[in-house]
């Protein structure tokens, strides 16, 4: 280094004695130029070119790699998208289905309802009208045996005669069985 510097102060001095002014070239500090040039280029190029080149070719693979990365995850994004396009589409047919399973279940239920309805108004009904003969039957019935026995008291008083209750009763039953 020492000799570098020496050798620049020496040139500097002999370009003063020189005459030509700033745009003389001395043949020996053009040299002298050249082999400063070439070893600090053969330095730098040891020391500090293949670290530099090494790093930028390092983050031109990190480059690359997170390159490659966005284009493996945006494909992942488009085929997680396309699964879930999948997934609501089945999803809204499942829940379409359930719907429609609950809409028929209801309508069969209903039916079903208004069936036992129907049967149960029918056995209702059935019954009353069972319920009702029995009643006028009944009512027909008594409505005879009084009819008869007013008739025989009437008859009784007509004749003046007194019957006995087996008179009254045959007679009785003989008129129901006539009406």
């Amino acid at each position: 280094m020492n000799i570098l510097i020496a050798t620049v102060e020496q040139s500097a001095h002999s370009t003063d004695s020189h005459e030509g002014g700033p745009t003389f070239v001395d043949g020996q500090m053009l040299i002298l130029v050249w082999v400063v040039f070439g070893l600090m280029a053969a330095i730098l190029g040891k020391l500090l070119w293949k670290p530099i080149i090494q790093a930028l070719d390092d983050r031109a693979q990190k480059i690359d790699q997170s390159i490659d990365n966005a284009a493996r995850i945006e494909s992942e994004l488009a085929s997680v998208d396309g699964q879930r396009k999948e997934i609501i589409a089945e999803a809204d047919a499942k829940a379409k289905e359930i719907i429609e399973t609950a809409r028929r279940a209801a309508v069969d239920g209903a039916r079903t309802i208004e069936s036992k309805a129907r049967e149960e108004a029918q056995i209702m009904i059935e019954n009353a009208s069972r319920e009702i003969n029995a009643v006028r039957d009944k009512a027909q019935a008594s409505l005879r045996r009084e009819s008869a026995e007013v008739a025989i008291e009437l008859a009784g008083k007509i004749i003046d005669e007194n019957l006995d209750n087996e008179k009254n009763r045959n007679l009785t039953e003989k008129l129901i069985s006539e009406i």
